[in-house]
């Protein structure tokens, strides 16, 4: 980040630019793994912001702002119910998925850094 400041360059933009890029990874990874019956669960998964609280910035990525039904439906999926087994699409995705994420998040700052 000091060599983000030091480049003369906004911070807040680039770290913003940074989580939009590992969001996108992790989007991907659930939306490829999620179960697809209709096909509403995938396409409810969105990515939600940037949002900064002070100097602490950050996405959702996942359910954000889904209907009851629709989260009620990814709940039963990623955890399974009495009656159901289940067939998770977060987890895996975060277990499989978070270095390429955090190795997207890299690539932005060495791009806007030059490197």
């Amino acid at each position: 980040m000091e060599r983000v400041k030091s480049a003369g360059l906004d911070i807040d933009v680039v770290a913003d630019e940074a989580l939009l890029a590992g969001g996108e990874v992790l989007l991907e990874g659930m939306r490829r793994r999620a179960p697809v019956e209709t096909g509403h669960l995938r396409d409810s998964l969105v990515t939600v912001g940037p949002k900064q609280d002070g100097n602490y910035h950050f996405i959702e990525v996942g359910l954000v702002g889904a209907d009851a039904e629709t989260a009620r439906y990814g709940t039963a999926q990623e955890y399974g119910t009495s009656s159901m087994g289940a067939s998770p699409y977060i987890r895996p995705t975060m277990d499989a998925d978070m270095k390429k994420a955090r190795q997207a998040m890299r690539e932005v700052y060495k791009e806007v850094l030059g490197e």
